[in-house]
């Protein structure tokens, strides 16, 4: 998945496969509980999603905003332009006519936004941190703090035998693609404890962040007001 130069049908059936993930084993229930203060205290918000892959969450933070009565505009961004246009094809689809105009997704660089500080209320990445090694991490975190006025929201996997072995087996029952059966246990094994959590968010200067473990084998990092 971090191949810029994949371009072909492997990338379109790899990001399906990863909405499916996503869906049903807890990754939008992960992010949806820690956004839902903020949704249920604002009439609008703007939320940034780096590393938005093919868009996966954008559809889900508008319809979230939508049932909770608070405007979400949701931009994604992807250094990928392929990836770009999966992306926008699937907000076509995903999104009611009434609720596109919420959603775009933009080519760009989540280790430099190319966007001045507190233009959003909320930052927001799932499936992202652990694609990147210490330094590159810290520097997404502080962009991210950066640009977010309310504060960041991480989504990401819990490094644990389970989950290897779980994401390893079912992925090939499920004959999702190659690259999600190579990628998925990867992964697993590039995500995180909690220690190195709380240890990435004091080296990128973060308040004190809260963390939270979710099934399925799921943690959120979150800066963000519980009240």
């Amino acid at each position: 998945m971090d191949d810029l130069s994949l371009t072909d049908e492997r990338l379109r059936t790899a990001l399906q496969n990863l909405r499916w993930i996503n869906r049903w084993l807890g990754g939008y229930r992960a992010s949806r509980t820690a956004l839902a203060p903020l949704l249920q205290r604002h009439s609008s918000l703007r939320v940034l999603d780096v590393g938005t892959g093919g868009g996966d969450y954008l559809p889900q933070l508008v319809r979230w905003g939508h049932e909770a009565h608070c405007r979400v505009t949701a931009v994604g961004i992807d250094l990928n332009p392929v990836t770009v246009g999966h992306g926008r094809d699937w907000l076509d689809t995903a999104l009611p006519a009434p609720l596109r105009a919420q959603a775009k997704i933009e080519v760009g660089d989540a280790l430099a936004l190319p966007y001045p500080n507190d233009a959003f209320d909320v930052g927001h990445a799932a499936l992202f941190l652990h694609h990147l090694y210490d330094e590159e991490a810290r520097t997404l975190l502080q962009e991210l703090h950066r640009v977010s006025r309310h504060g960041l929201l991480i989504n990401d996997l819990h490094r644990h035998p389970w989950a290897y072995a779980g994401i390893w087996t079912l992925s090939r029952l499920l004959s999702f693609s190659p690259m999600v059966q190579h990628d998925g246990p990867l992964s697993v094994r590039r995500g995180f404890q909690r220690s190195d959590l709380q240890a990435l968010a004091a080296e990128a200067g973060l308040p004190v962040p809260r963390i939270r473990w979710h099934w399925a084998f799921r943690w959120t990092l979150s800066t963000l007001p519980v009240a």
